[in-house]
Parts: C-alpha cells; structure tokens; sequence
C-alpha cells in the first residue's frame, strides 16, 4: 500500500509552485529590463502636456 503524501509535504509543494508563478510574473512583466526610462522632463510631460510649438501665422 503506497503511503499518501503527509500535509506538511503538500503544503511545501503548493508554496513553491506560488512563488515559482510570482517571480515568473515578475520576471516577464515588472523585471528592470521591462522599465521605460523616467527622467524629469518625461514626468512634466506625462503630467503637464508636452509642449507644444506654434508656428507663427502668415496672413493669405
């Protein structure tokens, strides 16, 4: 009769298999290599619009 895997073991397992899936999802979408750079005139321009050039008018 083959013995049934004891609680501590299966609670292991599940707890590896959830960090295993976290630090894969972290990898793939949230790693360093994944981050556009953010300097601060990117941060004003995200926030307060870029500029923007006018052009001055020529009459017709």
């Amino acid at each position: 009769m083959k013995k049934k895997p004891s609680l501590i073991f299966e609670i292991i397992l599940v707890i590896c298999l959830k960090l295993a899936v976290i630090f894969g999802i972290w990898y793939f979408f949230f790693s360093p290599s994944h981050r556009p750079s953010v300097t601060p005139d990117t941060v004003g321009n995200v926030l307060l619009g870029a500029p923007t050039e006018t052009t001055p008018k020529t009459p017709n």
